[in-house]
């Protein structure tokens, strides 16, 4: 199975390193970044799949990143997963206006954050999706 490229948007190391943990090698190549001016220069030159994003991030908040993908670069495609302390209802429905597949409240579990932002992507490619979750059952019980 080709790896599916994720982008992590991040500015907690201690939640950086449960997304490390979480993502693993033989299934994501992932791109960890630290704040949203990074995450969007990655997303224009790198291409991933899935992109998890931090609301509240230094240079550019995660919803600013959001906007830029969906709006201004009219990428209906990538997988776009909001994650946040912040679980208010205003803040999760202005971005599903914007298109995100999924909304991730913090604090999360490592071992269920990768099978979660799998489900979210097999909105957009299902196929892919199954796949990688087949391929990260195999990995966790072999």
């Amino acid at each position: 199975m080709e790896k599916i490229k994720i982008l992590i948007a991040e500015d907690d190391k201690m939640v950086r390193r449960l997304y490390d943990e979480a993502f693993i090698e033989d299934v994501f190549e992932k791109q960890i970044v630290f704040n949203g001016e990074d995450a969007f220069n990655m997303y224009l030159t790198w291409k991933p799949e899935i992109i998890i994003l931090d609301i509240m991030m230094p240079l550019m908040t995660g919803y600013t990143v959001l906007q830029k993908i969906r709006k201004e670069n009219s990428d209906p495609n990538t997988t776009i997963i909001m994650a946040s302390s912040i679980s208010d209802k205003e803040n999760v429905v202005s971005c599903l206006k914007l298109g995100i597949q999924g909304y991730i409240t913090k604090p999360f579990k490592a071992d269920e954050i990768a099978r979660r932002a799998l489900d979210y992507h097999h909105q957009k490619n299902a196929q892919r999706a199954k796949d990688a979750i087949n391929e990260l059952k195999k990995v966790k019980t072999g």
